[in-house]
């Protein structure tokens, strides 16, 4: 009988612990993946840490991989990484107004349909797609860079990865 006692407050503390630590993840605001009320369908200027993804979860950090989705009923999704916003956007079934991402080299909000993407960039989640203005070789097409993406054919594939950045 007190082996079951002590085992039981064994397992009642360690799911306490866990309990305190997955609370104690979350800030005052609580989580922040949609800025509701964008009727105008403007882009929303982010700060690093402001929203999070809405694919992934992760903090939008690194603005110049962000991404957004504006939807018909004003609804702005956000993205830390382009990979997120392909894979998003296989679930999201509702009319979108725009699809946006920011430029590696110009820094500028573009039509995502609209850039060229390279397949070796150092992106936050690690696929290696990054939305650049001017093309040169090696870069692809949304269309492109969004059947890798789903085909799983990025930098997380080991021989993707092995074939992109070997040196000649």
């Amino acid at each position: 009988m007190k082996k079951i006692l002590i085992n039981l407050l064994i397992f009642v503390v360690v799911v306490t612990i866990i309990i305190i630590l997955l609370l104690s993840f979350g800030n005052s605001e609580g989580s922040r993946y949609v800025y509701k009320g964008n009727v105008a369908h403007e882009i929303i200027e982010v700060h690093p840490k402001e929203y999070q993804c809405s694919e992934c979860g992760m903090d939008v950090e690194d603005l110049n991989y962000t991404a957004e989705v504006i939807s018909q009923s004003g609804d702005t999704f956000f993205f830390d990484d382009i990979g997120c916003l392909v894979l998003w956007l296989e679930k999201y079934k509702e009319p979108l107004v725009k699809r946006v991402t920011k430029t590696l080299d110009g820094h500028k909000w573009m039509d995502v349909e609209k850039v060229y993407y390279t397949r070796v960039a150092k992106d936050p989640m690690g696929y290696g797609f990054a939305a650049m203005e001017k093309n040169k070789e090696g870069f692809v097409t949304y269309e492109k860079m969004r059947l890798l993406m789903l085909q799983g054919k990025n930098l997380h594939d080991p021989f993707v990865k092995k074939k992109l950045l070997e040196k000649p």
